[in-house]
């Protein structure tokens, strides 16, 4: 039986086993999906011990080691090379191979969402690390004019203006006058941090919004964070990463194996995960 998995910490909200369950059924693979929560400061023990394993096909990297990961590699595509994360490892012949799915994961659920014309438009995105800088290099291609990217740390805000000199990105100071300042002219606000995972709510209000302005939280579970709650509320078009997570996953899933499942079936079974999660708990 082939396998793969899922390095991270914390993994008890992710759905990848489900994606990529549904996946090795449909294409008649006798394979398993397997998440292994890798304590912060044991990421390349835990690698070295995976590439030892012959029967595994290759494994995902989520927060917090998508940058990290990278200089395990003994080889990276050109995307990762520009971007700087790796979320998708193949094991090659004796070789780990490094990927990035995570932009084109974003681009194929911004593009079914909301279309394909970025050219001209201005977005602000929220966090720095591996996730933001996919998403960062998702609209460099679709050609989005301005990019600004509001980090908490000004030193991982400058660093991260060093090594993505493509993408003319403007760095913002992660507070609430500096945002709503931003979203005045925003055409999309992505937040590619961790906060509402929890329930948490964000430091900045979406009142100075335009009205024809877009909301995407990478957050997928929960389906609805406070982020994308205020946006209903405020009339705003908005989408929750569950999209991205099932494009970036079959993506991951091909570079592995060499077959493309269909995405519908298996979009139908998150979809129905999803309408699950907005009953009441006492009717699950």
């Amino acid at each position: 039986m082939k396998w793969a998995a899922l390095l991270g910490n914390p993994l008890g909200h992710t759905l990848s086993p489900l994606i990529h369950q549904a996946a090795f059924q449909q294409v008649g693979m006798e394979g398993t999906y397997i998440p292994i929560q890798v304590k912060e400061g044991y990421l390349e023990e835990v690698v070295t011990g995976l590439c030892f394993m012959e029967n595994l096909l290759g494994f995902n990297v989520t927060v917090p080691f998508k940058e990290a990961i990278k200089r395990l590699m003994d080889f990276s595509s050109r995307e990762v090379d520009l971007i700087g994360a790796v979320n998708t490892v193949k094991r090659g012949e004796d070789k780990l191979i490094g990927y990035n799915t995570d932009w084109s994961g974003f681009l194929a659920a911004l593009d079914e969402t909301w279309g394909t014309k970025w050219e001209g438009k201005r977005t602000l995105v929220l966090g720095g690390g591996g996730a933001a800088r996919a998403v960062i290099y998702a609209l460099y291609i679709r050609k989005a004019t301005k990019i600004l990217v509001a980090t908490r740390s000004q030193v991982k805000g400058e660093r991260l203006k060093e090594e993505l000199p493509w993408s003319s990105l403007e760095v913002i100071p992660f507070q609430r006058e500096a945002i709503e300042r931003a979203l005045n002219e925003a055409d999309l606000l992505v937040n590619a941090t961790p906060v509402g995972l929890k329930g948490e709510e964000m430091p900045f209000s979406l009142k100075s919004t335009k009205k024809e302005g877009m909301v995407m939280d990478l957050i997928y579970n929960p389906p609805i964070t406070p982020l994308l709650r205020e946006a209903k509320e405020q009339g705003l078009r908005y989408s929750n990463g569950l999209s991205m997570l099932l494009y970036q996953a079959l993506e991951a899933f091909y570079i592995w194996t060499g077959k493309r499942p269909d995405p519908h079936p298996i979009k139908a079974l998150l979809e129905n995960w999803e309408k699950l999660q907005e009953q009441p708990k006492n009717l699950r």
